[in-house]
């Protein structure tokens, strides 16, 4: 009997339950014979009882907070899971929507490079780039079992070139797109500052002691600009002038700042010409040149020798290549501006500006 009460105590400990009882302790007494007799012990005791309720209570909570706590482990795992999962998806879209681009690309500078006839370059009347009468342009948008690819070709040399731009064309520009007249001056100035190499301002431009005073400092670049967007950082220029507003037209379509400053009478726009001052019967006469049957002009007019339009081929050109997939909202962009030299087998090409980025879809 002793060795099954010693067992039963060690039970009860390693289980962590208390063992009440009323006289809190056993004991013994000797009896007549001389034998051992032991007093009955109460284990359901009225404390006893509070304290397995008790017990029960804390046992509850915390199942409870170990729950909680697979729960949030849980949500997080499946997060993660999630995340990672979106992320490789987008990773493995981009990448096949880069070389989806990167194969546009391609195909637009072997179409650059196949020009049978350099003497001439010219828009048609749907705006296609025609390298010559007989390749057919690449330019438009095509579907494939991965997506749709979209091609744009645009002449450099159909814009004003603001590096190359003297006062007077850089005043007409500005009158052309409708900028405030009291502005008109300090942009001028500020431009021409910003290009020429000395430290020395125009009476309403800027050299360093401007720039370096606004609230993130920089100094006149002195030299000619490296792409159009570069014209944000010069005094007085704002961001409406370059995308356009309901009461400025946009400058962004109308300048470069690649090429040697000429400008091609078979792919300068209606705007451009306006701007430089041709009237609506030279237009018009430009325009209707623009065609596969006549593949523009092959030399200047007498008459408009002097408008600024001085030649009939281009060797500065704007690849622009979109491409989305299907099913998903992804797309990609490259921008590249190349420079086309002759070479002793046809031409060959020097990448001048790139750019590249992903972006949503839109339709």
């Amino acid at each position: 009997m002793q060795t099954l009460l010693k067992n039963l105590f060690n039970l009860m400990r390693l289980s962590k339950i208390s063992l009440l009882v009323i006289s809190n302790k056993i004991f013994r007494k000797p009896s007549v014979r001389g034998t051992l007799r032991y007093q009955k012990i109460n284990f359901f005791t009225t404390s006893a009882l509070h304290q397995m309720k008790t017990d029960k209570g804390i046992a509850l909570m915390i199942v409870l907070w170990v729950l909680v706590l697979l729960s949030i482990i849980a949500m997080n795992f499946s997060f993660s899971t999630r995340w990672n999962s979106a992320s490789t998806r987008n990773l493995k879209e981009e990448t096949i929507a880069y070389y989806m681009c990167i194969s546009g690309y391609q195909e637009a500078v072997n179409y650059l490079l196949s020009d049978k006839d350099p003497s001439v370059d010219f828009l048609d009347d749907e705006g296609n780039f025609w390298i010559d009468r007989e390749t057919i342009p690449v330019t438009g948008k095509r579907i494939t079992e991965e997506g749709d690819i979209e091609i744009r070709i645009t002449d450099e040399e159909s814009k004003i070139n603001i590096n190359l731009a003297g006062e007077d064309r850089l005043r007409k520009l500005l009158d052309y797109i409708g900028i405030p007249t009291d502005s008109e001056q300090e942009v001028i100035d500020s431009i021409l500052d910003w290009i020429d190499p000395d430290k020395e301002h125009r009476l309403s431009g800027a050299e360093d002691e401007y720039y370096e005073g606004l609230d993130v400092p920089y100094k006149a670049k002195n030299s000619f600009f490296d792409a159009p967007e570069e014209l944000l950082l010069v005094k007085g220029i704002e961001p409406d002038y370059m995308a356009g507003s309901d009461k400025i037209k946009a400058l962004s379509p109308l300048i470069t700042t690649f090429g040697k400053g000429t400008i091609n009478i078979n792919t300068v726009s209606k705007e451009v010409m306006e701007l430089l001052g041709l009237n609506p019967l030279d237009i018009e006469t430009i325009l209707k040149q623009r065609n596969r049957e006549s593949g523009g002009f092959r030399f200047i007019p007498t008459q408009l020798s002097n408008s600024g339009l001085n030649t009939t081929s281009s060797s500065y050109f704007r690849i622009e290549v979109i491409s989305h997939l299907n099913g998903s909202n992804r797309a990609m962009k490259i921008v590249a501006i190349l420079h086309r030299m002759p070479s002793a087998k046809g031409f060959k090409m020097q990448t001048v500006y790139w750019r590249e980025n992903a972006e949503s879809y839109r339709g």
